[in-house]
């Protein structure tokens, strides 16, 4: 087994989480798609096709006020999911070029950072 397949490489703490996702400018609800978990750096999305690693994806988050946030993630992996599950892929994603504002605009889906007691 290859070390860095046990090691931990997130550099933020991921929660599960199921929050709609589409591709930026969609409008239509049969295209969105969920995320299964979500962190500062990045997400892991369910879709129904599989993406190439390294493919830049531009997406819109939902946030619990009701706005959507824009982030440009790049695909880390893609996998397929056994029959029956919830879809037919599991994408891993990094968001790229998050800049401040955004980055406070999606802590509203985050849990508090260790060590600090929610507000």
């Amino acid at each position: 087994m290859a070390l860095d397949s046990v090691i931990e490489r997130r550099q933020a703490p991921r929660v599960d989480l199921n929050v709609p996702v589409r591709h930026s400018g969609q409008t239509s609800s049969e295209a969105w798609r969920n995320t299964r978990d979500i962190s500062a750096t990045g997400m892991r999305m369910m879709a129904g096709q599989a993406y190439p690693k390294g493919d830049r994806l531009d997406l819109e988050i939902l946030l619990p006020d009701g706005s959507w946030l824009r982030i440009i993630a790049k695909v880390a992996w893609s996998v397929k999911l056994d029959v029956g599950a919830a879809a037919e892929y599991e994408v891993g994603l990094r968001f790229l070029e998050l800049d401040q504002q955004a980055l406070t605009r999606l802590h509203a889906l985050l849990p508090p950072p260790p060590g600090l007691s929610p507000a």
